[in-house]
């Protein structure tokens, strides 16, 4: 991340993010030193670099970030200055004045109709601007429908009929959470309307008032109860309409792909990953851009392969009986659009599955050479039990998965290959391209993922959903070892560059033209590779 020369240059989020990237400490030392300097140069605080280690006693939250960054903007709140760009300056300290003089009980119950008046006003107006949401979102999941109706009836470029799906899928995701908004209000009205009925009931000389409000709030839950009734079903009319419609577009996208010979087996892509601390935590390879889910999954994926790798070890070195054939999955999730071909592959820091010590590894790039790595990633799927996942109203039975297992060294299989990535000035960026009939190239680059923006909520934020790697995953069994493929590589970066190799993976080619329905490319047999 970008430095500042002064605290007051920071916007409070991007202070914030400062904190967070050295509480991560994953960075080399010296990068991770400058940072805590920095922080006590500009922060101001007495303590300095301090809060960052040890907090106050009385800290309700000692291992959060937020903690940190308020103490140091309470303390500038204190000297009468702002910490924090873009922030107002404290308000003067108004003169010290006499305490009110005490209501009496008719002054209090005024001031309490006054207020529930005015909450039901605000309720009014909120109900109706949440309702104005989900009937335009509604409205326009009926237009995106019709148009991908006529849309089918006719030729369409590949692009095109990949973007109306997109739009539908948007559309329907929005309606949805524009639904779920509208819903949250029920409980809301329904307990200011039984507050009201209660108030009215035990209610003295203002028990008119208090009647009027009840009938008031009554009233306005049986009209958002009716709308409610009313556009629920509508919700699920247009969903089943929808479904339909992507299921039809999504076979007709596919044969588009095949004639054109433009299918996942018969043309190569381009995959991208980040290229922030490509060799320290792995990362999920996809086509396009990146999105912030992906990036902030990287954590968990490790701690995945970690543990895999730490029993899978145990299990080696020790005496206890080991089980051939045997697997972690260490990540599920499924393509959340129809339009996504379906390639993937997986980022590891090759330091995580192997000691990376005494090879020359530009040597056995730049030769094309091989390396047994003691543990490998294959891709597969995994059922998914009746009744637990869904988007939208389209059941999830299965997932995609990647599975970390042990393999024999100087087997066969064991052997992966090594091959170099190159400097691209053009687009700062470092490339891979693996081989084969139709080869993917892997670009790490940065990952246009702003940490200091404000998070979104769209479709598009979601590339990946049911994203899942357990700290601690099961280990089974493959049902048919002798079909397990494995299409991995060592790339290495340039000498120049500062990034030790990593290990890269990428989706099963055989399995990927199978669910693409095409024919699948040749897979080199290990003892060439």
């Amino acid at each position: 991340m970008k430095l500042k020369p002064t605290l007051g240059d920071y916007t409070e989020p991007e202070f914030l993010a400062l904190v967070e990237r050295i509480w991560a400490v994953d960075m080399p030392k010296a990068d991770h030193d400058r940072l805590i300097n920095h922080f006590d140069r500009i922060s101001g605080h007495p303590k300095g670099a301090d809060l960052l280690f040890y907090h106050p006693e009385d800290d309700p939250n000692p291992n959060a970030s937020g903690s940190v960054v308020y103490y140091v903007k309470d303390w500038h709140r204190k000297q009468g200055r702002v910490a924090f760009n873009g922030q107002a300056a404290p308000p003067a300290v108004a003169p010290a004045q006499w305490p009110p003089a005490p209501m009496d009980r008719a002054q209090i119950a005024r001031q309490r109709i006054a207020q529930t008046q005015a909450e039901v006003q605000k309720l009014i107006a909120d109900l109706d601007v949440s309702e104005r949401a989900a009937q335009a979102a509604l409205a326009d999941l009926q237009l995106r429908i019709s148009h991908l109706r006529q849309q089918l009836s006719t030729q369409a470029l590949i692009a095109q009929r990949e973007l109306d799906i997109r739009a539908l899928e948007e559309s329907e995701f929005d309606s949805r959470l524009a639904m779920q908004r509208f819903r949250y209000w029920q409980l809301h009205v329904q307990l200011k309307r039984d507050n009201a009925q209660r108030e009215a009931t035990y209610a003295g000389t203002e028990r008119g008032q208090w009647q009027s409000i009840s009938q008031q709030i009554s009233a306005i839950y049986d009209g958002y109860v009716a709308k409610l009734n009313q556009l629920n079903p509508r919700l699920r009319q247009l969903q089943t309409e929808a479904e339909a419609l992507l299921s039809t577009a999504q076979t007709q996208l596919v044969g588009l792909r095949d004639q054109q010979q433009l299918g996942p087996a018969q043309v190569g892509a381009q995959m991208f990953s980040p290229l922030v601390f490509a060799d320290v935590r792995p990362a999920i390879i996809v086509e396009g851009a990146l999105s912030p889910p992906l990036e902030n999954h990287r954590v968990d994926l490790q701690k995945a392969i970690r543990s895999a790798v730490a029993e899978f070890t145990w299990q080696i070195t020790s005496s206890a009986p080991t089980h051939q054939g045997q697997y972690a999955a260490v990540l599920q999730f499924e393509f959340r659009s129809r339009a996504e071909v379906g390639r993937f592959g997986v980022c590891v820091p090759l330091a995580d599955l192997l000691s990376i010590e005494g090879l020359d590894w530009h040597y056995l790039a730049q030769t094309q050479g091989a390396v047994d790595v003691p543990f490998r990633m294959s891709s597969g799927t995994c059922s998914v039990a009746p009744g637990t996942l869904s988007q939208g109203i389209r059941e999830i039975k299965t997932l995609h998965q990647v599975a970390l297992s042990p393999v024999s060294t100087g087997d066969s299989s064991s052997g992966v290959r090594v091959r170099p990535a190159v400097w691209i000035e053009s687009t700062q960026t470092y490339l891979f391209t693996a081989e084969g009939v139709a080869p993917l190239s892997v670009s790490w680059s940065p990952s246009g993922v702003d940490e200091n923006s404000p998070k979104r909520t769209t479709f598009a934020d979601h590339r990946l959903g049911f994203l899942r790697s357990a700290a601690v995953p099961l280990l089974e069994t493959f049902i048919e070892p002798s079909t397990v493929v494995f299409d991995d590589y060592v790339v290495v970066f340039p000498a120049d560059s500062g990034l030790e190799p990593v290990y890269v993976m990428f989706r099963n080619p055989q399995e990927f033209a199978q669910a693409a329905g095409t024919t699948p490319a040749p897979v080199a047999p290990p003892e060439t590779r």
